[in-house]
């Protein structure tokens, strides 16, 4: 289950930092294929901004994310709950503001994916500590 969470965790860094690079790059959208028009009824002139959200807060979030799994760092796991809960939010405000797009689809179920891993691995690591409990009290 780690490992799993730790691939999904860096493949959606790896996408949300290219698709944010590429976004900042050229902010008509062009490298992406993504229309200007649907920025219409948005605060946003072009893909800067919305490149720059994706990058920081879907491509860095997921790569610290991902990097303090790796490392098995204090609450982890926890923080990689919460960077799914967070894809959800993101994706959710997309489709809110821009409408629907079938990689919001995609990337809601990649963030109950790496929540559902993510309390998985803690309810695993809940039942082997109450099993150490538990056989130390013997």
């Amino acid at each position: 289950m780690h490992r799993a969470l730790v691939v999904l965790l860096m493949f959606t860094a790896l996408t949300g930092l290219v698709g944010g690079v590429l976004f900042v790059v050229k902010p008509d959208g062009s490298l992406l294929g993504a229309d200007p028009a649907l920025l219409l009824d948005t605060p946003f002139s072009d893909w800067f901004w919305p490149g720059m959200l994706l990058g920081i807060l879907v491509g860095l979030g997921f790569l610290v994310a991902a990097i303090w799994e790796l490392q098995r760092g204090w609450k982890a796991t926890w923080l990689s709950a919460f960077a799914g809960l967070g894809l959800i939010a993101f994706v959710s405000v997309e489709f809110a503001m821009i409408g629907f797009h079938p990689l919001q689809v995609i990337y809601g179920l990649v963030g109950v994916a790496v929540i559902v891993l993510a309390v998985r691995i803690l309810i695993a690591g809940a039942a082997r500590r109450r099993e150490v409990t538990v056989a130390q009290d013997r």
